[in-house]
């Protein structure tokens, strides 16, 4: 297992890291999907024990993320947050204060609806950079019917993906079930990268994983490190 992973994305080398994040040298750009702040504060409301230190441990994992690769511009995949703001989202704040020199950009997420009037924050519906086309939530993405998308949907929507430009997403926590000897199996979360998608993996902790079964290449992460876990069919 490797702390990065290098991989082409419309002639453009990407670094998958064991995190969950993909920097892309080129644009000085670090993508980073589903942090969910504010989750153990939420659960602690909802009288679910959540330690504090999960928070605290989260904050410091995104500051080693933005601070690791020199990146100009953090692009967040949507579910920056966790529903509605508290005291965890303002150490958000402070933590963005402290690299005034980085731009802060968030598509919106489903979870990202009491949204804070942060200067240092810029919120989009949808965001193009290079030849990524950032969303949240992939196009026929359901939950309900297990589809994680629709590839005709987004082949008629975005008809340039898979070609010069392909889809940048969060939202569905992708992950991949190993099996071993027996009925031996474990489940990590997981970059997905297909034709015209790419989705990355929630970075949030209590965020879990949801195993896509779809055509298309997997990198599985474990403990900070990243391995290369092949294409695998539907």
């Amino acid at each position: 297992m490797l702390p990065k992973i290098s991989h082409e994305l419309c002639g453009l080398t990407c670094e998958l890291h064991g995190d969950g994040t993909m920097y892309v040298p080129a644009l000085r750009t670090l993508f980073i999907a589903d942090v969910h702040v504010g989750k153990t504060g939420q659960f602690r409301k909802e009288g679910i024990p959540a330690p504090k230190a999960i928070h605290r441990l989260a904050m410091a994992h995104l500051e080693r993320a933005i601070s690791r690769d020199g990146a100009t511009r953090i692009v967040f995949l949507g579910d920056l947050f966790e529903g509605r703001q508290n005291n965890e989202t303002n150490d958000l704040k402070a933590l963005f204060e402290q690299f005034s020199a980085v731009q802060f950009d968030l598509v919106k997420g489903n979870h990202d609806f009491d949204l804070p009037d942060w200067a240092q924050l810029q919120i989009h519906e949808e965001l193009v950079i290079g030849p990524f086309i950032c969303l949240h939530e992939p196009p026929g993405s359901d939950f309900s019917t297990d589809r994680p998308f629709d590839l005709h949907l987004i082949q008629s929507e975005y008809p340039n993906s898979g070609d010069s430009a392909i889809l940048l997403c969060g939202h569905l926590h992708p992950g991949a079930t190993l099996r071993g000897k027996g009925r031996s199996r474990a489940r990590v979360k997981a970059f997905f990268i297909g034709e015209h998608l790419a989705v990355l993996p929630a970075f949030g902790a209590l965020t879990g994983n949801y195993p896509l079964k779809e055509n298309g290449q997997y990198f599985g992460i474990l403990e900070n490190s990243i391995f290369n876990l092949g294409s695998w069919p539907k």
